[in-house]
Protein backbone atom coordinates (compact mmCIF):
# COMPACT_ATOMS: atom_id res chain seq x y z
CA UNK A 1 0.00 0.00 0.00
CA UNK A 2 1.00 3.59 -0.45
CA UNK A 3 -0.02 6.64 1.52
CA UNK A 4 -3.27 8.36 0.65
CA UNK A 5 -1.55 11.61 -0.24
CA UNK A 6 0.83 9.83 -2.62
CA UNK A 7 -2.04 7.95 -4.26
CA UNK A 8 -3.86 11.24 -4.68
CA UNK A 9 -0.78 12.79 -6.33
CA UNK A 10 -0.63 9.93 -8.84
CA UNK A 11 -4.37 10.29 -9.49
CA UNK A 12 -4.00 14.04 -10.03
CA UNK A 13 -1.10 13.48 -12.41
CA UNK A 14 -3.13 11.04 -14.52
CA UNK A 15 -6.10 13.40 -14.47
CA UNK A 16 -3.81 16.14 -15.77
CA UNK A 17 -2.91 13.94 -18.75
CA UNK A 18 -6.56 13.71 -19.88
CA UNK A 19 -7.24 16.11 -22.72
CA UNK A 20 -10.96 16.38 -22.04
CA UNK A 21 -14.00 14.92 -20.34
CA UNK A 22 -14.24 11.96 -22.71
CA UNK A 23 -10.64 10.93 -22.17
CA UNK A 24 -10.97 11.49 -18.41
CA UNK A 25 -13.92 9.09 -18.31
CA UNK A 26 -12.00 6.58 -20.47
CA UNK A 27 -9.07 6.74 -18.03
CA UNK A 28 -11.52 6.20 -15.16
CA UNK A 29 -12.98 3.15 -16.88
CA UNK A 30 -9.47 1.80 -17.58
CA UNK A 31 -8.48 2.21 -13.92
CA UNK A 32 -11.66 0.46 -12.79
CA UNK A 33 -11.18 -2.37 -15.30
CA UNK A 34 -7.54 -2.81 -14.32
CA UNK A 35 -8.35 -2.88 -10.61
CA UNK A 36 -11.09 -5.44 -11.23
CA UNK A 37 -8.92 -7.55 -13.54
CA UNK A 38 -6.20 -7.76 -10.89
CA UNK A 39 -8.57 -9.25 -8.33
CA UNK A 40 -8.55 -13.03 -8.38
CA UNK A 41 -11.26 -15.08 -6.79
CA UNK A 42 -9.40 -17.87 -5.03
CA UNK A 43 -11.80 -19.84 -2.79
CA UNK A 44 -8.85 -21.08 -0.73
CA UNK A 45 -8.00 -17.48 0.24
CA UNK A 46 -11.04 -15.94 1.98
CA UNK A 47 -9.08 -12.78 2.85
CA UNK A 48 -9.01 -11.77 -0.81
CA UNK A 49 -5.32 -10.98 -0.45
CA UNK A 50 -4.40 -13.34 -3.29
CA UNK A 51 -4.51 -10.98 -6.21
CA UNK A 52 -2.43 -10.06 -9.20
CA UNK A 53 -1.31 -6.82 -7.58
CA UNK A 54 0.71 -8.85 -5.08
CA UNK A 55 2.47 -10.59 -7.97
CA UNK A 56 3.17 -7.28 -9.70
CA UNK A 57 4.50 -5.79 -6.45
CA UNK A 58 6.64 -8.82 -5.56
CA UNK A 59 10.30 -7.90 -5.73
CA UNK A 60 11.41 -11.51 -6.22
CA UNK A 61 10.03 -11.46 -9.78
CA UNK A 62 12.12 -9.62 -12.32
CA UNK A 63 10.91 -6.25 -13.51
CA UNK A 64 10.76 -7.63 -17.06
CA UNK A 65 8.42 -10.44 -15.97
CA UNK A 66 6.22 -8.07 -13.98
CA UNK A 67 6.13 -5.65 -16.93
CA UNK A 68 5.08 -8.50 -19.25
CA UNK A 69 2.23 -9.41 -16.87
CA UNK A 70 1.22 -5.75 -16.66
CA UNK A 71 1.15 -5.43 -20.47
CA UNK A 72 -0.95 -8.60 -20.77
CA UNK A 73 -3.56 -7.24 -18.35
CA UNK A 74 -3.57 -3.81 -20.01
CA UNK A 75 -4.00 -5.41 -23.44
CA UNK A 76 -6.82 -7.61 -22.13
CA UNK A 77 -8.78 -4.61 -20.85
CA UNK A 78 -8.01 -2.51 -23.94
CA UNK A 79 -6.33 0.26 -21.95
CA UNK A 80 -5.55 3.62 -23.44
CA UNK A 81 -1.81 3.94 -24.26
CA UNK A 82 -1.48 6.85 -21.80
CA UNK A 83 -2.92 4.70 -19.01
CA UNK A 84 -0.53 1.92 -20.02
CA UNK A 85 2.47 4.24 -19.72
CA UNK A 86 1.10 5.51 -16.41
CA UNK A 87 0.92 1.97 -15.01
CA UNK A 88 4.43 1.23 -16.28
CA UNK A 89 5.68 4.23 -14.31
CA UNK A 90 3.72 3.16 -11.23
CA UNK A 91 5.21 -0.34 -11.52
CA UNK A 92 8.76 0.92 -12.01
CA UNK A 93 8.47 3.24 -9.02
CA UNK A 94 7.32 0.35 -6.82
CA UNK A 95 3.87 1.87 -6.22
CA UNK A 96 1.71 -0.75 -7.96
CA UNK A 97 0.35 -1.96 -4.60
CA UNK A 98 -1.52 1.35 -4.37
CA UNK A 99 -3.48 0.79 -7.57
CA UNK A 100 -6.86 0.59 -5.86
CA UNK A 101 -6.16 3.74 -3.82
CA UNK A 102 -5.09 5.58 -6.96
CA UNK A 103 -8.27 4.42 -8.70
CA UNK A 104 -10.49 5.62 -5.83
CA UNK A 105 -8.79 9.03 -5.70
CA UNK A 106 -8.97 9.36 -9.49
CA UNK A 107 -12.67 8.46 -9.39
CA UNK A 108 -13.32 11.16 -6.78
CA UNK A 109 -11.36 13.77 -8.75
CA UNK A 110 -13.02 12.81 -12.05
CA UNK A 111 -16.46 12.92 -10.44
CA UNK A 112 -15.73 16.34 -8.99
CA UNK A 113 -14.52 17.64 -12.36
CA UNK A 114 -17.64 16.26 -14.06
CA UNK A 115 -20.06 17.59 -11.41
CA UNK A 116 -20.98 14.10 -10.21
CA UNK A 117 -21.36 12.66 -6.74
CA UNK A 118 -21.72 9.03 -5.69
CA UNK A 119 -24.50 7.94 -3.39
CA UNK A 120 -25.61 4.66 -1.88
CA UNK A 121 -29.14 4.09 -0.62
CA UNK A 122 -29.86 1.13 1.62
CA UNK A 123 -33.44 -0.05 2.07
CA UNK A 124 -35.10 -2.99 3.78
CA UNK A 125 -36.49 -4.30 0.49
CA UNK A 126 -35.68 -3.73 -3.17
CA UNK A 127 -36.83 -0.42 -4.61
CA UNK A 128 -38.89 -0.25 -7.76
CA UNK A 129 -37.45 1.85 -10.60
CA UNK A 130 -39.88 4.73 -9.98
CA UNK A 131 -38.85 5.02 -6.32
CA UNK A 132 -35.18 4.85 -7.27
CA UNK A 133 -35.72 7.66 -9.81
CA UNK A 134 -37.53 9.81 -7.21
CA UNK A 135 -34.74 9.33 -4.67
CA UNK A 136 -32.10 10.09 -7.29
CA UNK A 137 -33.99 13.22 -8.34
CA UNK A 138 -34.29 14.42 -4.75
CA UNK A 139 -30.58 13.85 -4.13
CA UNK A 140 -29.66 15.67 -7.35
CA UNK A 141 -31.86 18.61 -6.33
CA UNK A 142 -30.32 18.69 -2.84
CA UNK A 143 -26.70 18.44 -4.02
CA UNK A 144 -26.93 20.31 -7.31
CA UNK A 145 -24.87 17.53 -8.91
CA UNK A 146 -25.48 14.49 -11.05
CA UNK A 147 -25.92 11.57 -8.65
CA UNK A 148 -24.40 8.16 -9.40
CA UNK A 149 -26.79 6.07 -7.31
CA UNK A 150 -26.23 2.54 -6.04
CA UNK A 151 -28.94 0.74 -4.11
CA UNK A 152 -28.46 -1.99 -1.53
CA UNK A 153 -30.92 -4.15 0.36
CA UNK A 154 -30.43 -4.56 4.13
CA UNK A 155 -33.40 -6.37 5.72
CA UNK A 156 -32.16 -5.39 9.21
CA UNK A 157 -33.29 -1.81 8.52
CA UNK A 158 -36.90 -3.02 8.91
CA UNK A 159 -38.15 -0.04 6.88
CA UNK A 160 -37.14 3.42 5.73
CA UNK A 161 -33.76 4.11 4.19
CA UNK A 162 -30.17 5.08 4.85
CA UNK A 163 -28.54 7.35 2.25
CA UNK A 164 -24.78 7.89 2.02
CA UNK A 165 -23.99 10.86 -0.21
CA UNK A 166 -20.32 11.74 -0.31
CA UNK A 167 -19.31 12.09 3.34
CA UNK A 168 -22.89 12.81 4.48
CA UNK A 169 -25.21 10.11 5.88
CA UNK A 170 -28.96 10.44 6.25
CA UNK A 171 -30.44 7.65 8.38
CA UNK A 172 -34.24 7.43 8.31
CA UNK A 173 -34.49 3.72 9.01
CA UNK A 174 -36.99 2.13 11.37
CA UNK A 175 -34.14 0.27 13.08
CA UNK A 176 -32.39 3.53 14.02
CA UNK A 177 -35.68 5.08 15.16
CA UNK A 178 -36.33 2.08 17.41
CA UNK A 179 -32.79 2.24 18.78
CA UNK A 180 -33.24 5.94 19.63
CA UNK A 181 -36.59 5.24 21.26
CA UNK A 182 -35.07 2.41 23.29
CA UNK A 183 -32.24 4.70 24.46
CA UNK A 184 -34.61 7.48 25.46
CA UNK A 185 -36.83 5.07 27.40
CA UNK A 186 -33.82 3.75 29.32
CA UNK A 187 -32.76 7.25 30.38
Amino acid sequence: MISGSLAKRYARALLGLASGAGQRDKFLQNLEDFTRACKTHDPSDPSGENDLIKVLAAGHHTLANRRAILHAVLQRIGADPTVGKFFELVLERGRISGTEQIYLHFRDLADEAAGRIRATVQTASALDPAATARIKGALEKATGKQVMLDTEVDPELIGGLVAHVGSYTLDRSVRTSLDRLRSSLRS
